[in-house]
């Protein structure tokens, strides 16, 4: 949408300060380069390169990030923490290759071994932020006690299917609801959890709602 478009360039000027800053802590405390850039897969299948604030050390290693992965730099702790990383995807918004709010772009690789739990991508545009965002926002914890390996197989399925129960028919006073709600996640995670609770998951998804409370140990769900 071009408003977002507008909306994304009026915030990059408005952040650009902080984009200064962020950018000279990184160069002080891990050198360079500022910007983590990586290929995914975007709005019918087409592949784009998604910018973030580079947090960890340039590495070969897997490209999901474990439970306390050593190559995450001490600044770059800080940036994931609050999801200042994210920032610079206000520019992939600023190019058409994402919205405000859509589900989380993904590694092309699993996108292409498992090309129909991402049958959404077919009418949905990916985003910076989405339910999944706020619900697995410390994502890499869950692997504290899951095999970073088993992320195909037990977290893909529950987080596309969130995705597709969610933004089928999402308006946007939803679409509004969730860009607060994953600001809120970063002040108050659990309060978040419990609004998408009562007002995004459907009430019969029974089973859906015992399985996101057993991988997070909440009961919220």
């Amino acid at each position: 949408l071009m408003l977002e478009r507008i909306f994304a360039f009026i915030l990059l000027i408005i952040l650009s300060p902080v984009f200064v800053i962020i950018s000279i802590l990184i160069i002080i405390f891990s050198g360079s380069p500022i910007f983590f850039k990586h290929n995914r897969c975007g709005y019918k299948f087409t592949e784009f390169e998604i910018y973030k604030f580079r947090t960890m050390h340039s590495n070969k290693g897997p490209e999901v990030t474990n439970y306390n992965d050593k190559r995450i730099t001490r600044i770059g702790q800080v940036l994931r923490k609050y999801k200042l990383d994210e920032l610079p995807q206000l520019m992939n918004i600023l190019k058409g290759d994402m919205e405000f709010i859509g589900p989380r772009p993904e590694i092309v690789r699993i996108v292409k071994k498992n090309p129909k739990d991402f049958s959404y991508l077919k009418f949905i545009k990916p985003g910076m932020s989405d339910i999944n965002s706020i619900i697995f926002r410390d994502e890499s914890k869950l692997f504290e006690k899951i095999d970073i390996n088993k992320y195909e197989n037990e977290i893909l399925p529950l987080k596309n299917h969130l995705t597709l129960i969610t933004n089928q028919k999402q308006r946007m006073i939803q679409k509004s609801m969730l860009f607060f709600l994953s600001i809120l996640a970063v002040i108050h995670h659990k309060l978040s959890l419990r609004i998408i609770s009562k007002f995004f998951l459907p009430y019969d998804e029974t089973e859906f709602r015992i399985k996101l409370n057993n991988l997070l140990s909440v009961k919220i769900f």
